[in-house]
């Protein structure tokens, strides 16, 4: 099962369709991306500091090791430790790029793949933001000719949340 968090831009969009497709779902766990082309994913997801250090340190690490045959060994090896420990915490870093960006936390969401994670995370979601008035004073009305997600029964008192998952 994949769990993702789902980041909100600073910047709110006047339209709720809008703001849906500005979310940011940011994975946790592992990276295989991030393992086999850890710059090319920097450059992707356009964190630019990252890149940098990652860089500097694959650039260092000959210079380190040398070009003996027991330092080309090490530097492989550490090579490959930086990338798997890299992959690991891409996500991190990402979901800390995007704070650094002004981003807030909104949700997290789970299912077996992103589109049950994100069908199961609108479907709470879009009923809450539908009440709620637009950045006009309007509220957010769905368009015309889709039904509405009926809304999930009020959580006695006392009963726990799960995760993240803020109570309403």
């Amino acid at each position: 099962m994949a769990v993702y968090a789902v980041y909100e831009p600073p910047k709110e969009a006047p339209d709720l369709f809008e703001r849906t497709d500005k979310l940011a779902f940011v994975k946790e766990g592992f990276s295989s991306p991030a393992f086999f082309v850890p710059l090319l994913w920097l450059l992707f997801y356009r964190m630019w500091i990252e890149f940098g250090v990652l860089l500097l340190i694959y650039l260092a690490l000959p210079v380190i090791f040398g070009t003996e045959t027991h330092g080309q060994a090490v530097f492989a090896w550490v090579s490959l430790g930086i990338g798997i420990v890299f992959a690991f915490e891409a996500n991190d870093l990402r979901a800390a790029s995007l704070a650094r960006r002004g981003y807030r936390l909104v949700g997290v969401a789970s299912g077996r793949d992103r589109t049950e994670a994100e069908r199961a995370f609108f479907t709470t979601w879009l009923p809450r933001q539908q009440m709620r008035p637009a950045i006009g004073g309007e509220r957010n009305e769905p368009p015309r000719g889709q039904g509405e997600v009926p809304a999930s029964a009020p959580r006695a008192e006392g009963e726990e949340v799960i995760g993240l998952f803020p109570r309403p």
